[in-house]
C-alpha cells in the first residue's frame, strides 16, 4: 500500500475521526460518566463503544480489504498475521475523560506487515488538534489550518530535559529518572498519548514507559514521533516498538527527540 501523501489519507480518515470526535464530545458534555469494568480492571463509557462503532465502521467502509483492530472490539486478537491493518484506541485516557481534565486522545494508526507504524494520527478532541504522520512528514491540524511539524533538534549528553510522565505512575517514573540520573530540567504529568503530540511538537524531550501499555496505545504516536526524526524503543532492546494484529503488551519504551551521536536511549 502506497502511503507516500500522508496528507491525503488524512483527509480520507479525518471525516471519520470527526464524527467519533462528536460523540465523545456529546457523552464529555453531558456528563454521562456511567462505567463499566473490563476484564483488565480498566474502565469503559458510552463515549468509548460510541467512538469504537463509528471509527471501525467507518474504516471498514471505506478500506474493506484492511483488518481493523481496535481495544474495544477485539476481533484482531484471534489473527495471528496480517499484512497491513489498522490499529485503533477509539477513546485513550478514559480515566482523564472521567475526570474531565481534557488529557483524552483518538488513536489510529496504519500498520504494515512488518508491525511498523507508517501512518498515525492522534486527534485531541476538547483542543480540536491533530496531529498525523505518513511517508516522512508530520503536521498539527487546528481550527486556523494545518501546518507542517519542523524535524526536531538532536538530544546531547547531558544536557537538561522536559520530561513527560504518565500520570498513573508518577512515583515509580520519578524513582526510574533519578536511578538512571536522567539530566531532569521540568517534570510535566499527562494521560493518554498527548504525550506523543508535545515531543512531536518540541514541547517535551523525553517520555518515559514504565508500566504495561498496548499497541493501540502507542502506534499512532510512534508514527508522529518518528516522522520528525524522534524516536520510540524498548529499554531492554533498544529496537523501535514493533505491533501485530493480535493484542499485546508492549515492552516499556522511552519516547525522545533523536540522539546525536554521542547519546543513546541505550544507556537506560
Amino acid at each position: 500500500m502506497n502511503i507516500g501523501d500522508g496528507r491525503q489519507l488524512f483527509d480520507t480518515v479525518f471525516p471519520v475521526v470527526s464524527r467519533a470526535r462528536a460523540a465523545i464530545l456529546d457523552v464529555y458534555h453531558s456528563g454521562r460518566f456511567e462505567t463499566e469494568e473490563k476484564s483488565d480492571k480498566s474502565p469503559v463509557t458510552v463515549a468509548d463503544k460510541a467512538s469504537n462503532t463509528i471509527i471501525t465502521e467507518g474504516l471498514a467502509r471505506i478500506f474493506p480489504k484492511i483488518p481493523v483492530v481496535s481495544e474495544e472490539s477485539r476481533s484482531g486478537d484471534q489473527q495471528q498475521a496480517a499484512d497491513w491493518f489498522w490499529l485503533v484506541d477509539p477513546l485513550d485516557g478514559t480515566k482523564e475523560f472521567i475526570r474531565r481534565n481534557g488529557e483524552f486522545t483518538i488513536n489510529v494508526a496504519l500498520v504494515d506487515g512488518t508491525g511498523a507504524p507508517r501512518w498515525g494520527l492522534v486527534d485531541v478532541p476538547l483542543y480540536d488538534q491533530s496531529f498525523f504522520a505518513g511517508g516522512g512528514e508530520a503536521f498539527c491540524r487546528t481550527a486556523e489550518g494545518v501546518r507542517p511539524l519542523p524535524a526536531l533538534r538532536p538530544v546531547h549528553p547531558h544536557e537538561s530535559l522536559i520530561v513527560a510522565v504518565s500520570r498513573s505512575h508518577q512515583g515509580s517514573a520519578d524513582d526510574w529518572l533519578r536511578e538512571h540520573r536522567v539530566p531532569v530540567r521540568q517534570l510535566v504529568y499527562s494521560g493518554s498519548a498527548i504525550k506523543f503530540c508535545w515531543l512531536a511538537e518540541g514541547r517535551i524531550d523525553f517520555y518515559p514507559r514504565l508500566l504495561p501499555t498496548m499497541g493501540w496505545d502507542t502506534a499512532a504516536g510512534q508514527a508522529l514521533v518518528e516522522a520528525v526524526g524522534g524516536v520510540v524503543t524498548g529499554i531492554e532492546n533498544g529496537q523501535p516498538l514493533r505491533y501485530r494484529p493480535r493484542a499485546e503488551i508492549n515492552p516499556t519504551f522511552v519516547a525522545c527527540r533523536p540522539p546525536a551521536d554521542e547519546f543513546t536511549t541505550s544507556r537506560f
